[in-house]
């Protein structure tokens, strides 16, 4: 797991917690998929056509997160690993050395019709698998069939394809277009605005903002184009002839240290959720904030030991809504990472195409809680849920913060 600087003064590992926390419900149900260490080895994948009858598969994963193993004092440590997609098997042998980066990359090349055997008509889905062979452990995920054609995924300055539609700010994003047509990048930077919480209204107006064109370009024969990302919305296409852009891609601008908690700001303003208002303000304005901010914790803990175990739960919890909730806000700054956050990982999430229902307690008993996110069309967004706000969740929400402020949390 990363790792994030201590209040205290010493690093400390991020972790994840969950707390019990309800209703009838259908759609498809799965047992905590937002437990980022339910998987032991989390790759990074993406997908994008190579002519009309192949894709290219970039896998991007962790050394840190291999078993590396020896046959003998005089071999060689080497980690054993295997990718299943369809009828595309591959296995290779890492073998670790001094001067390996942290991270391995690979690429293959493989025939549309071998990769998209098992592909879902309705969700548009391929089904792919990782396996760590010298663990018995595998990893699972799914990514969307790439359409034949001119793929304009942005690749990042140093090749490799953008994940997840999120890029470095500062960065330079590179795609490919046909020659001799004219390109728009567009920005708008998001207010950095917070959730209300789950027994208040709320209104989102990310869906109103409007980019300013900040530059305009001819493809040259190369065929490549490139911008420099800025922070938030940073969409890219061609003009139409009402001097409208016709969006090709959209990227969201990160700061470096994303989806990870390592900055002081960042760890003010993600407490607020069990925070006063008259405790932030002090945090934000106070001559030390770290000092400010120790205090804080200090006092919801009692005693060092247990406010490290806190901060280890809450931040980690952070993390964690960075890494599966980002979007136009980072995660820790939507509806599900603020319930993520404090309630913790859901006991169970039922999905369907349009809702995701998240239970805490034993689903169907009388002290269960369930959270309705309904999935809303974004213009600038395609991992936008709203939480369906209800006064009854003020005595469930009041509790959990009280059970923060007195350190009755427990990390799973």
């Amino acid at each position: 797991m990363n790792k994030a600087a201590s209040i205290f003064g010493a690093a400390v590992v991020l972790i994840c917690a969950g707390c019990g926390g309800s209703g009838p419900l259908a759609g498809k149900a799965n047992q905590r998929p937002y437990d980022f260490e339910a998987n032991i080895i989390h790759p990074k994948c993406a997908v994008l056509p190579l002519g009309i009858d192949s894709v290219e598969i970039f896998l991007e994963w962790s050394r840190e997160e291999g078993l590396f193993l020896r046959n003998s004092p005089q071999s060689p440590f080497t980690a054993h690993m295997r990718l299943n997609a369809g009828t595309f098997e591959v296995t290779w042998r890492d073998t670790l050395v001094d001067f390996a980066p942290p991270m391995d990359r690979r690429v293959w090349r493989v025939a549309l019709a071998d990769f998209a055997v098992n592909w879902n008509q309705s969700t548009n889905l391929v089904p792919m698998q990782m396996e760590d062979l010298h663990r018995n452990t595998s990893t699972s995920w799914k990514v969307p069939l790439p359409q034949p054609g001119v793929p304009r995924t942005p690749f990042h300055s140093d090749g490799w394809p953008v994940d997840r539609g999120q890029a470095i700010i500062g960065d330079t994003l590179y795609f490919s277009s046909l020659s001799n047509t004219r390109w728009q990048h567009a920005s708008a930077a998001v207010p950095a605005s917070m959730p209300s919480p789950p027994f208040s209204s709320s209104r989102d107006k990310s869906d109103t903002l409007q980019p300013a064109i900040l530059s305009e370009w001819l493809t040259d024969e190369s065929g490549w184009n490139g911008y420099i990302v800025q922070p938030g919305i940073n969409a890219v296409g061609q003009p139409t002839t009402l001097n409208k852009l016709r969006v090709a891609h959209r990227v969201h601008g990160m700061p470096a240290d994303h989806p990870l908690v390592r900055d002081l700001n960042l760890m003010i303003q993600s407490s607020r959720y069990i925070t006063t208002r008259a405790e932030f303000d002090r945090m934000r304005n106070a001559s030390d904030p770290k000092a400010s901010l120790d205090a804080f914790w200090l006092s919801c803990g009692n005693e060092k030991g247990a406010s490290a175990e806190l901060i280890k739960t809450y931040y980690g919890r952070v993390e964690e809504a960075n890494r599966y909730f980002s979007g136009i806000h980072p995660g820790w700054r939507t509806d599900r990472g603020m319930v993520h956050i404090v309630f913790g990982i859901p006991d169970k999430v039922r999905s369907t195409i349009d809702s995701e229902w998240w239970i805490y307690g034993e689903e169907g008993s009388a002290n269960a809680i369930t959270f309705r996110f309904l999935h809303v069309e974004h213009p600038w967004d395609e991992n936008f849920y709203v939480l369906n706000r209800s006064i009854q969740f003020r005595p469930p929400w009041d509790r959990m913060v009280t059970n923060w402020r007195n350190g009755r949390i427990k990390p799973d």
